[in-house]
């Protein structure tokens, strides 16, 4: 009974000695010395647990093939969930690399990457399931994610930190500019802060439109009359449609149940930020190249 009970609060040691003084004590032949060289054959095994069979050398090649098929199987299954990504991106830098060369085609790929990611992450911050970005030769990129009734804000600054994020990825692109003086990074800089921009047109599938969803009449009002300034200023006619699309969702009156006044600002950050770097660039571009007419 004591050894029994040092066996369940798990003293194996004491216990089997128990056992085994007790096994001294009986003849062989008897049903209680069977018993008891059990018991302590159940405490050995668990002083001493079994190996665990090695499959690959007890199969030998067999075993070997089957634990390559297993890391097979788990590199093909990565290869169908990341390969669309890998793929898609991959044609993006092939298309455009044919078109403007090697750098441009790399720069422009990271610069709608990181766009993309600035989508994917904040996604992800608000918990929602998202995929990695799929690229379109032509059209961009875009990041597939799952969220039925999501709050007007919310759905604004999934679709805004796209532009902002894109506008950072604009500025790397011009620091390489610095650092290098390769004439394709500062186009790529200026194209960052021209693509971004043009996002914010707020109808349709730019971003700009789930984004102008969560802004009232004061913050579309505002977001306007700072686009026609812009316009009229920097001379940039992607302002102009940003101010026509945000008239358009004035006269459409589907404002919000509650105003975002936050939204309205982070939207007209995102549009001078864009804007202005595209701007900026472009008269580099004008001072690096008169003779180009840009």
């Amino acid at each position: 009974m004591r050894a029994r009970q040092l066996a369940a609060i798990g003293d194996l040691n004491r216990a089997r000695e128990l056992w085994v003084t007790a096994l001294t004590l009986l003849t062989p032949e008897s049903a209680e010395y069977q018993a008891v060289a059990r018991e302590i054959a159940r405490i050995d095994a668990r002083l001493a647990p079994k190996q665990p069979v090695d499959w690959k050398k007890r199969l030998g090649p067999f075993g070997v093939i089957i634990a390559g098929l297993i890391k097979f199987k788990s590199i093909l299954f990565l290869l169908l969930v990341k390969g669309k990504f890998l793929l898609s991106i991959l044609a993006f830098v092939a298309v455009y690399w044919s078109l403007f060369g090697w750098w441009f085609a790399v720069g422009l790929a990271g610069s709608v990457l990181i766009h993309e990611m600035g989508h994917y992450i904040t996604v992800r911050k608000f918990g929602f399931a998202a995929e990695l970005p799929m690229f379109i030769p032509g059209f961009g990129a875009y990041v597939k994610w799952n969220g039925a009734n999501v709050d007007p804000s919310v759905r604004a600054q999934i679709s805004l930190a796209g532009p902002l994020f894109g506008f950072l990825s604009g500025l790397i692109a011009y620091g390489m500019f610095l650092l290098t003086g390769k004439s394709v990074w500062l186009g790529v800089a200026q194209f960052a802060g021209w693509l971004n921009l043009l996002n914010l047109i707020p109808v349709l599938i730019f971003d700009g439109g789930s984004a102008m969803t969560a802004l009232g009449r004061q913050g579309r009002f505002a977001v306007l009359l700072i686009a026609v300034t812009c316009w009229f200023f920097l001379h940039e006619t992607v302002f102009l449609f940003v101010a026509a699309g945000t008239g358009y969702r004035i006269w459409k009156r589907d404002f919000p149940a509650e105003a975002r006044q936050g939204i309205a600002y982070y939207f007209i950050f995102v549009m001078l930020a864009n804007g202005l770097l595209n701007w900026y660039c472009l008269n580099q571009a004008r001072n690096l190249f008169p003779a180009r007419g840009y």
